[in-house]
């Protein structure tokens, strides 16, 4: 296992510098105190700044005067010739960052100025977003709620100088938020969303993913090539998922030449296509279990005791091929389901990158529980993967596909399988969530832990989350916590192991702990007279409402997708509790019920 390397992040020289908005300031080498409203500070830009370092000033401009209780905004000045007291940004600060990749930043805080720059293109707008988090106790809860102290005049921020470079070079909170709300999303310093230049655009990595159809699609050459296809039980399957859904679909025949220098070919025509000099380009499988059992592709599987063994002779081959056109660019491939497991003497040629994924893994319990027999299959794997490279990206879930609004108790697991992921050395982690969707169960507590651990697996995240709820749902925020750890304790209580699918029973949750947390929220909504946090509590009532109409739940989601309507006796059972259930759904922009099923196709069910 390798060690853990934390995110560097140094402090220098903390003598005392009292420089928030009104109060005072410290000059460390003449033991000066003078009287400074860091709110009235000009903030520098140099000339021609890029957009994200724009940016970035504007955002410093938005929230300085929030904090600092000040009367408007402060002024950005674009010059070469900042004045005595300033706050600096980008390359308008006399700081090194030629050191700090693309996001890493360096903040200055001593002689009358506030420097803050880091690497291009993200960078700096990351520094600031750290400083204004860090030192002024800005939080950015959700798009349309950002917390401001009103107490953070009266603290100090040190002097010195501290630099902070983040573990994951690629993070993606894979939330319908984050897509519908890029500027929110560049808050939490998610990298893999916008490619707009003014929030940094987004990291050169993607997301490795299904690929093969682009190349091989069995739709166009499935009839005419069904040789191309793999061959299960002694017959080709030339035909696609969607034709024929009950049998599985099919995956290409990675060892037959045609099907090599078609998908060869094509990898290296996109990014001659795409004019990639960096990043990566995927080749991975499709999304079934129906592997080649031909005899070349048996042949090397069986060498390789894993039938990752086909595909990765093939993905090696094109990274080759890769590796001598574009040196810069990674050919990345899906450790998933039956390719999960590591070949026993193929290793990865340097510019392949492995995308490992979890669909298996218990969401109950941590990665790296002894006695999760789910998560100890899966820890045997990464490790493996590890030991034979050190390009390793993960997909994990954080979900249930089944139904976005049915409790998901991972919310205590989600901090240990991130400094897990990091103590072993992985570059990249995709968390998926409910990215489909807007409004699911939680999103906005668990988007914000998954954020903030990503950007830093140091932090702690019990804090975080208690940070975010206290923030969050102001006076109801105990009984939130309360709900929570009730969900949470059912769950482990339970002693069931489950992964990513599955009706609320499967995750040790039934209708008597939903009607307890239900209690629980409605007393939590009579504890804060905000109409706001009475609106983000009663939005909570909709998971454990849906656990209560269990048996409509599950109709929904083994036929909520087809035309049909649900039995009228299962109706009329719960006709008050199904009439309240699309009232929220409506009134909180509820948009899905599951992966597959929509709103409105609920409500058709339903109705």
């Amino acid at each position: 296992m390798r060690r853990f390397a934390s995110p560097v992040s140094t402090r220098i020289g903390l003598a005392a510098l009292l420089c928030t908005t009104s109060a005072l300031v410290t000059t460390p080498a003449r033991g000066e105190v003078t009287p400074v409203t860091l709110a009235s500070w000009p903030i520098v830009i140099p000339p021609g700044a890029a957009p994200a370092e724009r940016h970035a000033a504007e955002e410093l401009r938005e929230f300085l005067p929030k904090v600092a209780g000040a009367k408007g905004p402060a002024e950005i000045l674009a010059t070469d010739s900042p004045p005595a007291r300033a706050i600096l940004i980008g390359k308008a600060a006399a700081l090194k960052t030629d050191d700090l990749g693309d996001e890493g930043f360096r903040i200055k805080v001593g002689d009358g100025r506030v420097e803050i720059a880091g690497g291009a293109p993200r960078g700096t707008l990351y520094g600031v977003y750290a400083f204004l988090e860090d030192d002024l106790g800005v939080r950015f809860l959700w798009n349309d709620a950002t917390s401001v102290p009103t107490d953070r005049a009266a603290r100090p921020i040190a002097s010195g100088e501290r630099t902070f470079q983040p573990r994951f070079a690629w993070r993606y909170s894979y939330f319908g938020v984050n897509h519908a709300q890029p500027a929110f999303a560049a808050r939490l310093r998610n990298n893999a969303v916008t490619s707009a230049p003014e929030l940094g655009g987004s990291s050169a990595w993607t997301l490795i993913s299904h690929s093969v159809p682009e190349w091989v699609p069995v739709a166009r050459l499935g009839k005419e090539h069904p040789e191309f296809f793999s061959l299960v039980n002694g017959k080709r399957r030339a035909f696609m998922q969607e034709d024929n859904a009950e049998d599985g679909g099919t995956q290409p025949c990675f060892t037959h030449p045609e099907v090599r220098r078609r998908i060869i070919e094509g990898v290296l025509a996109k990014i001659d296509r795409e004019k990639k000099t960096s990043g990566n380009v995927s080749i991975s499988q499709n999304d079934n279990t129906e592997y080649c059992r031909c005899d070349a592709c048996r042949a090397i599987d069986e060498r390789e005791d894993s039938h990752m063994g086909s595909l990765l002779t093939l993905v090696n081959e094109a990274a080759d091929a890769v590796a001598k056109k574009n040196p810069g660019v990674f050919v990345g491939t899906l450790a998933y389901q039956f390719s999960r497991k590591p070949p026993k003497g193929l290793k990865p040629r340097p510019n392949v990158a492995i995308q490992l994924c979890s669909i298996e893994a218990c969401q109950l319990h941590p990665l790296d529980d002894p006695n999760c027999p789910l998560n100890v299959a899966f820890c045997r794997d990464l490790e493996g993967w590890c030991k034979i490279t050190s390009n390793v990206y993960v997909w994990n879930y954080n979900t249930n596909f089944s139904s976005y609004n049915s409790p998901c108790p991972n919310l205590d697991v989600i901090g240990p399988n991130v400094r897990f992921l990091a103590a072993h050395g992985v570059k990249g982690v995709f968390m998926q969530a409910p990215g489909n969707a807007q409004n699911t169960e939680l999103c906005e507590v668990r988007n914000d832990l998954i954020s903030r651990m990503l950007w830093d697996p140091a932090g702690d995240d019990r804090k975080i989350k208690d940070a975010f709820i206290d923030a969050y749902y102001g006076k109801a925020a105990e009984k939130v916590k309360e709900y929570i750890a009730l969900i949470q304790n059912t769950a482990r209580e339970s002693g069931v192991h489950q992964h990513c699918f599955g009706p609320a029973a499967s995750y040790g949750i039934d209708a008597r702990a939903a009607r307890r947390g239900l209690a629980i929220l409605q007393e939590a909504m009579g504890a804060d007279d905000d109409p706001v946090i009475r609106g983000r509590v009663e939005k909570m009532t909709i998971s454990p409402r849906t656990v209560i109409l269990n048996d409509l739940a599950r109709w929904v989601q083994h036929h909520g997708g087809s035309p049909s309507h649900a039995p009228a006796e299962l109706i009329d059972r719960h006709k008050d509790d199904v009439r309240e259930l699309l009232r929220l759904y409506d009134r909180y922009g509820v948009d899905r019920f599951s992966e597959g099923i929509s709103a409105d196709q609920l409500l058709h069910a339903i109705r």
